[in-house]
């Protein structure tokens, strides 16, 4: 078993970025002894939204350099996030380069929660055969941005935040990494818990799943609710509204964006819709 360090700590991805003025936003924070605290990609000091994953498969880790996947956040070439991303702002975010300007323009930062991992079977992509060695200290990366807010993530769901030892996914790691410390929010219900961590606060945000494992239960939530009034919906658009519609209410709130806005204000139109996103 090869342990693994995450490739955004190791510098392996800065080799893919063209325009070396983006360097300046790759926030690396590390002790007396250099072992890695906190990182992430951060456009600015005021950050106030982040999105949090879990840890790259092992082709972005030890593949070869400039394989298929993007190396960066999300990178896997089944992983929709960007596609998502894409899809709500009608553009294109199809490689490391495109994805940092889009990071920047909206003053959006990403990371993982975890930074060194033992994998098993060494070549198993799921979050089960991930086991955490050293985590992104969440608490440290807020107090470096303390105007942070909103952690985005795409795997939890709404039911209460359980164990690493039951199901492993970014809110139980996340909720692992602090368990050390008083807490609160995790036991909460819904798209949205206010965590509370040693008395500092930010909103836990879960987004659909991109995955294309989780369309079976967005299918069993469109049948059971009728496709909430929505003639012809797919998953695809499904996800769209919600990730758009959470997007607005906590980051861009007081920003506005055509194609957001448009979003959000469907929802706002659609009793069903904005009974069941609350």
């Amino acid at each position: 078993m090869t342990q693994e360090q995450h490739p955004f700590t190791s510098n392996r991805w800065k080799q893919q970025i063209v325009n070396q003025t983006l360097e300046s936003e790759w926030y690396i924070n590390k002790d007396r002894n250099n072992k890695v605290l906190s990182f992430g990609y951060m456009p600015e000091k005021n950050i106030k939204s982040i999105f949090l994953g879990s840890f790259p498969i092992w082709e972005i880790t030890f593949g070869p350099s400039q394989n298929i996947n993007t190396e960066f956040f999300y990178g896997s070439i089944v992983n929709d996030f960007w596609n998502c991303l894409a899809n709500i702002f009608d553009t294109q975010i199809n490689n490391i380069n495109k994805q940092l300007l889009f990071l920047q323009q909206y003053k959006l930062g990403i990371t993982d929660i975890l930074e060194t991992v033992n994998r098993n079977p060494d070549n198993c992509n799921r979050d089960n055969c991930l086991t955490a060695v050293n985590y992104n200290n969440i608490l440290n990366l807020k107090k470096s941005y303390p105007s942070l807010e909103n952690i985005f993530i795409t795997s939890g769901g709404k039911r209460k935040v359980g164990n690493i030892n039951s199901n492993k996914n970014v809110a139980s790691w996340l909720k692992d990494s602090v368990l050390n410390q008083p807490l609160s929010g995790f036991n909460t219900y819904g798209f949205v818990k206010n965590i509370s961590i040693n008395k500092i606060s930010f909103n836990l945000i879960y987004l659909f799943s991109p995955s294309n494992a989780a369309n079976i239960a967005r299918q069993r939530e469109l049948n059971i609710n009728n496709n909430f009034g929505i003639n012809d919906i797919n998953i695809n658009e499904y996800r769209k509204l919600q990730w758009g519609y959470f997007l607005k209410k906590y980051h861009f709130n007081d920003t506005q964006i055509e194609e957001i806005d448009k979003i959000y204000n469907q929802i706002n139109n659609n009793q069903a819709l904005l009974d069941f996103f609350k």
